[in-house]
């Protein structure tokens, strides 16, 4: 998943990333600062059922299959403002349109937690926002992967120059009765990685893992990448 791609609305480059040569974008209609797109492994056979795009390039919704699983993948790339409102408008057109297994990820800039995810301990919202916006998840029972699996750790994605602060603005979040499924999630640099071990799909012998010393013969590591714009062209489409 990556955010802030710059890419203009029906004006997209054919990436030619031998890994994932499968793409959807949604790119920016009025402005270049936005764009966000989606990735496929080329193992990975995903069958595209329905999709919303946002005209302003802050959201691409997609629901599909990947071996007769019904999966919602939601990429953002909210606004450094006015962010509870944005998710107003935004959660509940989420509601309706997920199904299956749901992951959202991208970048919310917004601090859920501030003691934790912010040198400056304090939050992008009000607290009464803050503390709306996160029942507003959890009424859509989806929960911050990364939190769950590193409940006390610090660490960042971003670092604010003009508040000298350190900050984790981005997140991968997932439908809370399959946080099984994933065995680890980790921050490098500003990249948030989280493999996703799912069953019903056998992946070619080069791609089994061994899992606590037993290997899984039926679990294929979906690895859901969010990029923040700095290095998206110059280390990972090219």
């Amino acid at each position: 998943m990556l955010q802030e791609t710059h890419f203009r609305f029906n004006h997209y480059p054919n990436l030619s990333y031998s890994f994932y040569p499968d793409w959807y974008h949604c790119g920016s209609g009025s402005s270049a600062s936005g764009g966000v797109s989606i990735g496929f492994r080329k193992d990975v056979s995903f069958q595209l059922l329905a999709q919303i795009l946002d005209p302003e390039g802050r959201y691409l919704l997609l629901k599909g299959t990947i071996a007769n699983q019904i999966y919602t993948l939601i990429n953002i790339y909210a606004p450094n403002t006015n962010q509870f409102e944005w998710f107003k408008t935004l959660l509940p057109i989420v509601e309706t349109f997920m199904e299956g297994i749901t992951i959202m990820g991208g970048d919310f800039n917004v601090t859920f937690e501030p003691r934790l995810d912010t040198t400056s301990l304090k939050s992008t919202l009000s607290h009464k926002n803050l503390i709306n916006l996160k029942k507003k998840f959890i009424s859509l029972g989806l929960i911050d992967v990364w939190r769950t699996l590193n409940p006390s750790t610090r660490d960042y994605t971003f670092y604010s120059n003009p508040h000298c602060s350190y900050n984790r603005l981005d997140y991968i979040l997932i439908s809370k009765e399959h946080i099984s499924s994933c065995s680890k999630s980790y921050i490098d640099s500003s990249s948030l990685i989280m493999p996703l071990y799912l069953p019903m799909y056998k992946p070619p012998k080069f791609l089994l893992k061994s899992i606590d010393g037993g290997l899984m013969n039926n679990y294929y590591p979906l690895l859901t990448i969010l990029l923040s714009s700095r290095n998206i062209l110059r280390n990972f489409l090219y």
